[in-house]
């Protein structure tokens, strides 16, 4: 579950950076820009993937940082990359193309497009197919091998669920009467002016701090000895302080982060890099009549599960083809469901009664969320099938004890895992052999 939801996350990159792999204006003189163990990396695919992020800054009207310094961070991404390729080679993780086809129909369906319709819209923008096809198997490969390496490790304690439920019931109280929290920091300094060199620097010696400060046990006594004159670090013993008296920086970065626990990620903020550490709570229990409430969706699907005798294509046709049916008012949704849906639900017309975010897979919910009341999608494709998903209602309720506890586990687990992914691609590029040539 967790594997596809990052891959569907990471397809919009796919289709911008494809966009430049594709364009068929004339080539540079290729050279080797980086050896990456014992892979290249040309000047061709950096220069495709600089004027794909040049193109993303300019449509989203953002200052592109220096030419150089641009320069330098598309290459260190590239080299990245090609460490995952080439770590997932060595541990036999393959997409082979039956299966990619069928991630494919899923891409375009999601699109509303048939496989041929996407390939036309994708020549059309001068995107070669086939580099799209095997960019995308790079985007699976890579999102197995971090499914493998860094998802499994990830672990939620009893204790944070119990911390993040109490902070979010606080959180209801405006006044912060609940409780207080003491919090203690470390601020690597960075000057309004600094350039992206100067930020750089200093979010490393940061991350060099926040290792250390895991380490320590007194994280009072560290940060005198770290905080010193002309240092550039400046350490703040805030105590005890109710939400209302602390800034919303602090009050989301430490939100879910126990008594005696560092809040496991840089926070950055104008004033440049916190590393935060929690040093109590008190006032404050994840008690039985705590609230958590979230955004459920009532909705509809009808289902046509994966068979050796039907072709994707075929279930996409039949789906689209009920979808008109409903869009031109000859057939009713819950009708089609009862009489075509291949799942338990069909019985009542295809409803799945209110569900709350996490409970179904990522792909069938993320389509739902898209949808407004009574929208009918485009087939979805899942691990069960493909969908036709129709959304009835939404309404904001709150969660039961136990639907409490897996909303917060599964918060604190993606947070957990933003971080994880960091430090495992800080991990393995340390790890790797790099030689970087010709960058000017």
């Amino acid at each position: 579950m967790k594997l596809a939801k990052f891959i569907f996350f990471s397809l919009g990159l796919t289709f911008v950076f494809g966009a430049a792999h594709g364009q068929k204006a004339s080539q540079p003189i290729d050279q080797v820009v980086a050896v990456v163990d014992t892979s290249l990396i040309t000047k061709v695919e950096l220069e495709r993937r600089l004027a794909a992020i040049e193109k993303q800054f300019k449509t989203a009207n953002r200052q592109l940082p220096s030419s150089a310094e641009l320069r330098k961070q598309v290459l260190e991404r590239l080299i990245s990359e090609q460490i995952q390729q080439n770590l997932a080679k060595e541990q036999g993780i393959k997409v082979l193309d039956p299966e990619l086809d069928r991630i494919l129909n899923s891409v375009a369906g999601q699109n509303k497009l048939t496989i041929a319709e996407f390939k036309i819209k994708l020549e059309k923008e001068g995107v070669s197919f086939n580099k799209y096809k095997e960019d995308l198997r790079k985007e699976v490969v890579a999102a197995r091998l971090r499914e493998r390496e860094v998802d499994a490790r990830v672990r939620v304690s009893e204790a944070e669920i119990d911390n993040y439920i109490a902070e979010k019931n606080r959180g209801k109280n405006s006044q912060g009467a609940n409780g207080e929290v003491y919090l203690a920091q470390l601020l690597v300094a960075v000057a309004s002016n600094a350039s992206e060199s100067d930020i750089a620097s200093a979010r490393e010696k940061a991350e060099s701090i926040l290792k250390q400060a895991i380490a320590e046990k007194d994280f009072l006594g560290f940060s005198k000895r770290i905080a010193i004159a002309g240092s550039g670090v400046r350490s703040e013993d805030l105590g005890y302080r109710t939400l209302d008296r602390l800034p919303q920086l602090l009050v989301d970065a430490s939100t879910g982060v126990a008594s005696n626990q560092m809040v496991s990620r840089l926070i950055q903020s104008g004033a440049g890099f916190h590393i935060i550490k929690v040093m109590d709570r008190k006032g404050l229990s994840a008690s039985s009549d705590a609230e958590i409430s979230v955004t459920q969706t009532q909705a509809k699907h009808i289902l046509l599960k994966h068979r050796s005798n039907q072709t994707e294509q075929e279930a996409q046709r039949r789906l689209n083809s009920f979808k008109e049916q409903i869009k031109v008012k000859e057939a009713d949704f819950s009708q089609l469901a009862k009489k075509y849906s291949e799942d338990g639900s069909a019985a009542n017309g295809g409803m799945l009664g209110w569900m709350s975010p996490g409970e179904l897979v990522p792909e069938f919910e993320q389509a739902m969320n898209r949808l407004n009341i009574g929208e009918v999608s485009a087939p979805v494709r899942t691990e069960f099938g493909w969908h036709l998903i129709q959304v009835i209602e939404r309404r904001d309720a709150k969660l039961s004890a136990d639907k409490q506890r897996d909303y917060a586990r599964a918060a604190i687990r993606e947070r957990k895992l933003d971080q994880a992914y960091e430090d495992w691609i800080r991990q393995i590029r340390d790890g790797a052999t790099v030689e970087i040539r010709n960058l000017d």
